[in-house]
């Protein structure tokens, strides 16, 4: 029987139990076995989106972005981004953001670095994350930043995910970005979908898959930067050579990602 408790930290650790991490208790693991049962390709989707992010960390990056700011960044799988980004340039610096604080707790005993800060605080809360004092000491207003939001908008309602962006659009400098993937429904067969949903609401919470047109209706405002809203494993606009392979058929669920610019003047 699958604990029915509903935790903030049980999105993590079952997303973890799926990758085959340790940072998760026998109820996610339960519970991550019954997803697999529906679906038996979630591991290769979750690698996906685990390679998808680094991917885009490492564009952006090279592309100069010194700062970045994840929401719903959850435990984090090796390499962990901040070292992607300084990897590719020394110096840059990462606010990682989280609603639960077991989750936290881990990032900041494992994400110990002069540039790096963790923030308890639900990501919904734009106001709130940019008025922490600990991101104030890393982020600078003034600067671009990069935004990665790879765990968040498959649990927002639309209202939700609308009001995240615009408030990101509206607080941050001029030409910020947002790299982001989101789970979709797009080429599954709906009874397998249903079944999915309804047994990871049951047992952890919301989860809204959505589908490549309903996405892109999120994003109004934005411009969408090259390759465009593709799937995760083929979201790689400079033929990066850590190409994830992956399959899509009907036992695999799907993820899109995409790079946002949230300001016309983005070249």
């Amino acid at each position: 029987m699958i604990d029915p408790g509903l935790t903030l930290d049980r999105q993590a650790e079952v997303y973890d139990a799926l990758l085959g991490g340790k940072d998760n208790r026998p109820h996610d693991q339960e519970l991550a076995a019954e997803l697999l049962r529906i679906f038996p390709g979630a591991p290769i989707a979750a690698r996906a989106n685990e390679a998808f992010l680094r991917r885009a960390v490492r564009t952006l990056a090279k592309a100069g972005i010194k700062q970045f700011l994840t929401l719903g960044a959850g435990y984090p799988a090796e390499p962990h981004l901040h070292c992607v980004a300084a990897d590719v340039a020394p110096g840059t610096r990462m606010v990682y953001v989280d609603a639960s604080a077991r989750v936290c707790t881990y990032l900041r005993v494992l994400c110990q670095a002069p540039d790096v800060r963790v923030i308890h605080q639900d990501p919904r809360n734009v106001t709130a994350v940019l008025s922490d004092p600990q991101l104030r000491e890393v982020i600078k207003p003034d600067v671009l930043t990069a935004v990665i939001a790879s765990r968040v908008l498959h649990f927002l309602t639309d209202e939700e995910a609308v009001d995240l962006i615009r408030a990101l659009r509206v607080r941050l400098a001029p030409r910020s970005l947002m790299a982001f993937s989101a789970g979709t429904s797009d080429g599954l067969p709906a009874m397998k979908v249903d079944e999915a949903v309804q047994l990871y609401t049951e047992h952890v919470g919301l989860i809204r898959l959505r589908t490549k047109r309903e996405l892109l209706g999120l994003l109004d405002g934005c411009a969408m930067r090259t390759p465009g809203l593709v799937r995760t494993y083929a979201w790689c606009p400079f033929g990066s050579d850590d190409m994830t392979l992956a399959f899509h058929d009907v036992d695999t669920p799907q993820l899109y990602a995409g790079l946002v610019g949230f300001s016309s003047l983005w070249r």
